[in-house]
């Protein structure tokens, strides 16, 4: 560890002596990698080893940023020898002090989430501190060194009381500087095309939570604040789905009689309403609503041994329960790499329809791209 002191207090004094050139400035994006080196608690038992993560950054401000670490290391039992894996994932903000024109220093505090794999097997979950420098070797890359300590007054140790880890780690940055430093991206009145890719998750009123796969396209007409959004997915279902509605003319199912087993397979759904980008910058977040109409596919009713009529019956009762008018809500995050183009990820939650073959609210996390085919607004001209 003292060695690791002596390579940190160099950077910084190298960062304080360096001149001209960059530092990190608002609404900057900070991508980096790194190698570390780990010291656990004595009372872990665990051997001191590198490991390595990576982190993404956010600056808010020239001097107040948010930042994400994902931090690994394999290490070992002292007594047993066994290997023991470590991740560990953080939040943190950031407040950055200029010293000169191509170096900064900066103190970090957040708190940090770890797990510790066999034969420990728990987690830890711990508040976190630290303290590191920047030297900035061109306008986009700068070398980070930084020493970071994790404490938690309650340690999930079988036997401990308090836990306290520490580790040092250095690497390089790659900053993304917007073109628009600190003012965002013009976005307003463009017309965007889209596509998104995710998740689904459903249930019905015989089966839990399901996973599946969810793609589609959309458009995005802007206004200064505001957009207008409409989207087309489709869902597509690894296994088939089952249900159960109620029908009097059946004698047996799933459930008992009175009711009828539908299997389906796929889902598809039109959206229709309104996002707002409150804060237009080059990280911004966004929320909106309307109305769907959604639509299983294929239903298909059980109806074995059924007459000509009682098969019409049935048809047409899982047909007229498999597709209704939806509210959903939508939450996420979008970053403008350009005027063109940018990148998102969102959260959307549907409201629930009696005699649906999903019940209850459904659930969509999904992550995609937006490009800009033109602006939405033509300009006027008059003539005299």
């Amino acid at each position: 560890m003292k060695r690791l002191f002596q390579l940190l207090a160099g950077i910084v004094g190298v960062a304080i002596a360096v001149a001209p050139a960059a530092a990190q400035r608002s609404d900057n994006l900070e991508f980096s990698g790194f190698g570390s080196f780990w010291r656990f608690d004595r009372a872990f038992q665990l051997g001191s080893r590198p490991g390595g993560g990576v982190r993404i950054g956010y600056n808010l401000s020239d001097r107040v940023g948010l930042e994400v670490v994902g931090d690994y290391v394999q290490t070992f039992n002292k007594v047993t020898s066994q290997d023991v894996s470590v991740q560990a994932l953080s939040a943190n903000l950031v407040l950055t002090f200029p010293m000169g024109k191509r170096s900064t220093v900066y103190a970090t505090g957040g708190v940090t989430h770890a797990n510790f794999g066999v034969p420990y097997d728990f987690t830890e979950n711990m508040v976190d501190g630290g303290v590191g420098a920047r030297l900035f070797i061109g306008k986009h890359v700068a070398l980070r060194g930084d020493l970071r300590a994790m404490y938690t007054p309650n340690t999930s140790l079988p036997g401990g009381t308090w836990g306290g880890q520490v580790v040092g780690s250095g690497g390089i940055s790659y900053f993304f500087v917007p073109p628009q430093q600190g003012h965002g991206f013009n976005k307003q009145y463009q017309w965007y095309w889209g596509a998104q890719g995710g998740a689904f998750v459903y249930k019905t009123n015989v089966q839990p939570l399901y996973y599946d796969p969810v793609v589609g396209g959309h458009w995005l007409v802007t206004a200064k604040r505001t957009a207008l959004y409409l989207a087309y997915e489709q869902a597509i279902f690894l296994t088939d789905a089952n249900a159960v509605l109620f029908d009097p003319g059946s004698s047996n199912s799933s459930v008992g009689p009175g009711f009828r087993d539908v299997s389906f397979h796929d889902m598809r759904r039109l959206m229709f309403g309104i996002l707002a980008f409150p804060a237009q910058k080059v990280i911004e977040p966004f929320a909106g609503g309307g109305f769907a109409l959604m639509q299983v596919l294929n239903p298909v009713a059980d109806c074995q041994g059924c007459t000509l009529s009682e098969f019409v019956e049935a048809d047409d009762r899982a047909h007229d329960a498999s597709s209704r008018a939806f509210f959903w809500v939508m939450g996420g995050l979008q970053i403008n790499y350009s005027t063109k183009l940018n990148v998102f990820a969102h959260y959307i939650l549907t409201s629930s329809a009696a005699g649906f073959l999903i019940e209850s609210n459904t659930h969509t996390i999904q992550g995609g791209i937006r490009y800009s085919m033109g602006t939405s607004k033509e300009g006027v001209t008059e003539r005299h």
